[in-house]
């Protein structure tokens, strides 16, 4: 069995994010929101890897600044809500009173799958 990448785990983390986004619950959207954003900062990391760079923190917009000028394409849309995508991750967790549009995540969803299957189509 061939151990997991980065980019595999990450579509893992969509899917749970896929299946919660829609709930009446709203720590269960919270989750959603949580997944995306991990979904987010793993591939920004698995595309680093494959330039060489060993990637650590959780700030999206940092990560991304670290991949400017190797070659990396970060969509646009990723890049621009990069911020939002990494506050995701504490709000979620620890402080789950904050309000997240439902629409934010399936945005941040919809963007991300696009950016997988770009991914997986250039290998």
């Amino acid at each position: 069995m061939t151990a997991p990448t980065l980019l595999s785990i990450a579509k893992a983390d969509l899917k749970t994010a896929k299946r919660c986004v829609d709930s009446q619950d709203k720590y269960e959207k919270h989750i959603a929101a949580y997944h995306t954003q991990q979904a987010v900062e793993k591939i920004v990391k698995y595309l680093a890897a494959q330039q060489g760079l060993n990637l650590w923190g959780h700030n999206i917009a940092k990560l991304i600044s670290q991949c400017r000028g190797r070659g990396i394409k970060i969509p646009s849309e990723i890049e621009r809500n990069a911020d939002v995508y990494t506050m995701w991750e504490t709000v979620s967790r620890y402080y789950p009173t904050q309000r997240i549009r439902r629409d934010s995540i399936q945005k941040a969803i919809h963007y991300t799958e696009m950016w997988i299957e770009e991914i997986e189509h250039k290998q």
